[in-house]
């Protein structure tokens, strides 16, 4: 008898968790999908729309960096189930997830709506109490058909961009949006110039004084505007960069996909800052890889015209360009992969090669010609660095010579 009940209970659990994501595709395609309102479908899953006035409410969960990753799935089913008891006390309401942090409500409600920020309001309390975490909200309200709930949920997302300009993790109302002021939409481009200077300056505090007069500045912007005004500074800042630095590369990625994961002004702010401070150090540490290549192009120079010099040292090297020899070995390793002195062995002998094949010098005097003077150490180094000695490599390239013409 218990074994039957048993598969009587789990038969039941599994035909309502059927039930649930059925009823959850149906209202998914409503409101994302663009479907058409299908009335028979409707009531077979058990939804009811008996009223011409409806609101879509989202839920932005704002996850801490250390937040297990594998808790998320767990916080929004425990999310959709209180919204929907909440909401569901004042209306017939269905939840969905909508994104990785995002959770939705389509509510079918009477015509007094006040209900809907008192609700969200506890929902958010509700998510800060048990999980620790802040919650942003949008909604849009409106009377209208079953079939335009999806430009409800299209108004509430949007409404969801504008956290940039309400405070941190607000409640946000779609029509609250349209009011906000779009007077004064011109691109600060005095300011832009101010933050150009501050980089080029190399001066920290006064950027982040410059940065937070443009955003102030932009704040009260609508949202489009917002983004389209932080896009052409930062992409303004790049083109600074690649202009200084002289090449045809983007130094960013994609700025407006930074800029949607944005959740508060001061956030903005924040995000504008660091990007201009990475431009101004790429920017420095530019002029420095500069300065440092043209170091190392006078330390080649300076080796080709004197290699000749048996004396010739890495002191004299460095006195040359008037750096200290530990400083100068340290940035040429790190620009051409081999030391100084490996550097200068390689245009010596491959001057030897040169005039074994090319003048009648013996390979002792060729030696000398180009600063090696020591005979042992001639011989060992040339079939070191060739594979053979000097006689057999004259031979051989002289033969090759010959062969070719």
């Amino acid at each position: 008898m218990d074994n039957i009940m048993q598969r009587s209970v789990n038969i039941n659990t599994l035909e309502h968790k059927n039930a649930a994501n059925e009823r959850e595709k149906f209202i998914r395609k409503l409101l994302i999908g663009g479907a058409v309102f299908n009335p028979k479908k409707s009531a077979e899953l058990g939804i009811r729309m008996q009223s011409s006035r409806f609101s879509v409410i989202l839920a932005r969960i704002s996850l801490s960096a250390d937040e297990p990753r594998s808790d998320v799935s767990e916080i929004i089913y425990a999310v959709r189930n209180i919204g929907e008891e909440l909401y569901g006390a004042y209306s017939e309401c269905y939840g969905i997830d909508v994104g990785a942090v995002t959770v939705g409500f389509l509510c079918c409600h009477g015509e007094n709506s006040d209900f809907i920020a008192e609700q969200s309001a506890d929902l958010k309390r509700h998510i800060n109490e048990l999980f620790g975490l802040n919650t942003t909200m949008s909604l849009c309200t409106r009377e209208c058909s079953v079939d335009d709930c999806g430009k409800l949920y299209k108004n509430a997302r949007y409404a969801m961009l504008y956290r940039l300009s309400f405070k941190p993790y607000s409640i946000i109302n779609y029509d609250d949006t349209l009011s906000m002021s779009r007077l004064s939409c011109e691109y600060p481009a005095l300011l832009e110039r101010e933050i150009f200077e501050c980089i080029r300056s190399r001066d920290e505090a006064s950027l982040k004084r410059a940065v937070s007069a443009f955003v102030g500045t932009i704040d009260n912007m609508s949202y489009d505007t917002i983004v389209l005004h932080t896009t052409r500074l930062l992409l303004a800042v790049d083109g600074l960069a690649v202009s200084e630095k002289g090449e045809n590369e983007s130094v960013h990625n994609s700025i407006i996909e930074d800029l949607s994961s944005l959740e508060s002004i001061d956030d903005l702010t924040v995000f504008v800052e660091e990007r201009c401070s990475e431009t101004m150090r790429f920017i420095q540490e530019s002029k420095a890889d500069t300065k440092k290549d043209y170091i190392v192009s006078a330390i080649i120079k300076y080796i080709n015209e004197n290699y000749t010099d048996s004396a010739l040292s890495v002191e004299a090297i460095a006195a040359s360009v008037n750096r200290s020899s530990n400083y100068i070995r340290s940035i040429f390793k790190r620009s051409q992969g081999i030391s100084i002195s490996e550097y200068l062995t390689r245009k010596r002998f491959d001057q030897v090669c040169k005039m074994l094949i090319e003048t009648n010098l013996t390979a002792r005097d060729i030696g000398k010609e180009v600063g090696l003077n020591s005979g042992s150490y001639f011989y060992t180094s040339f079939k070191k660095y060739t594979g053979c000695t000097p006689d057999s490599y004259r031979k051989a390239h002289r033969n090759l010579n010959y062969n070719k013409i």
